[in-house]
């Protein structure tokens, strides 16, 4: 499936000076880059410069537990971009050879391109597609496309430009990943608030994009103040550990927990409804009163305040619903889940 052909070069009228510029730029991303999506769009602009494309297609591998991937098209110097959403057994054939293989493929005629990406053919005319594969860890995240549909074939040299630009964009990745991950909680384990704020932007973010649901949750521990005085600290942050294990359990594996503060904890829920978000607040709750750690026999009593983003809310507004609907929660009689109304859009 390793096919290079063509006659274009990027060393043929100064591409060396502006790859290696490219490649400075997705560099400087490791520290700077606020999320992933910040560093697939420099990727995008990047590819579309050096070696060139006129479409930029980034296929992102569903996760654990998601039924659909994510593709993002960027055109236009990556100022233009659109989503859509493909179920994952639909997804292009090389696409998941190159995902399966981790190895990059250069599609360049009428056969490869019906076996290889079937969708694109039905857009219109193409002259190749290369596809790579953005590895992380031993495994493939996502699957980057460059598409000509006028320009001639790449050469080697071109395939070649553009692997060292998608791998260090994986890199960049990498290290992202590594600083958002050591932004956890020392006590709990879980994600701490700030990182938690980083993973909300970028879940509206992609929320924004496809139009899917999110949701999100506050969690607040009832009289844990009670547990720190009869106990101890160090029993209170013992029962907090066991609280994480046990919301971790409880959600989906893409679900996200985060210690807000204190005793409260936040979920974030990507597409989910307000309804089975509320329902799933819930089953958390009663999960907690199985607990009996420093307890009591009713387990661990917490109140939940639950809330659907929504356009144009931004991270703010998403957590203060949260948290409005919690206080409401305390009000009403703690132990309970309380959702935030939603508007009419």
């Amino acid at each position: 499936m390793d096919v290079v052909s063509g006659t274009d070069s990027p060393a043929s009228s100064g591409g060396v000076e502006k790859l290696l510029a490219g490649i400075r730029r997705l560099t400087g991303l490791a520290d700077g880059a606020a999320d992933a999506d910040h560093i697939y769009r420099s990727l995008a602009r990047e590819l579309l410069r050096v070696p060139g494309a006129e479409e930029i297609h980034i296929h992102h591998l569903a996760a654990a537990g998601e039924a659909d991937d994510l593709v993002d098209v960027y055109m236009f110097a990556a100022e233009g971009r659109l989503s859509y959403m493909v179920p994952r057994a639909e997804r292009p054939p090389g696409v998941s050879w190159v995902a399966r293989a981790r190895r990059s493929f250069l599609a360049a005629d009428a056969d490869e391109f019906a076996a290889s990406v079937p969708r694109l053919t039905a857009t219109g005319e193409m002259s190749c597609a290369l596809l790579l594969p953005v590895a992380e860890r031993d495994e493939v995240e996502a699957v980057v496309l460059l598409v000509r549909r006028i320009a001639e074939v790449y050469d080697a040299t071109s395939v070649q430009a553009a692997s060292a630009l998608v791998e260090q964009a994986a890199t960049a990745l990498a290290l992202l990943r590594a600083r958002l991950e050591a932004g956890t909680d020392a006590v709990t384990g879980c994600m701490n608030h700030r990182a938690m704020r980083r993973r909300l932007e970028e879940e509206i973010g992609r929320a924004m994009r496809t139009g899917g649901p999110l949701s999100c949750l506050l969690i607040d521990l009832d009289d844990f103040k009670l547990v720190n005085d009869r106990h101890g600290h160090p029993a209170g942050d013992a029962m907090l550990r066991e609280v994480v294990q046990a919301l971790v359990g409880e959600f989906r594996a893409f679900d996200r927990v985060a210690r807000y503060g204190g005793d409260e904890f936040v979920v974030i829920l990507p597409n989910a409804e307000l309804e089975s978000a509320a329902a799933a607040a819930q089953r958390a709750l009663e999960r907690l009163r199985a607990l009996t750690s420093y307890a009591g026999e009713g387990g661990v009593s917490a109140s939940s305040g639950v809330a659907q983003w929504q356009a144009p809310m931004s991270t703010d507004d998403l957590l203060a619903a949260c948290d409005n609907a919690l206080l409401r929660s305390k009000r009403e009689g703690k132990g309970r889940v309380i959702r935030a109304p939603q508007h009419a859009r």
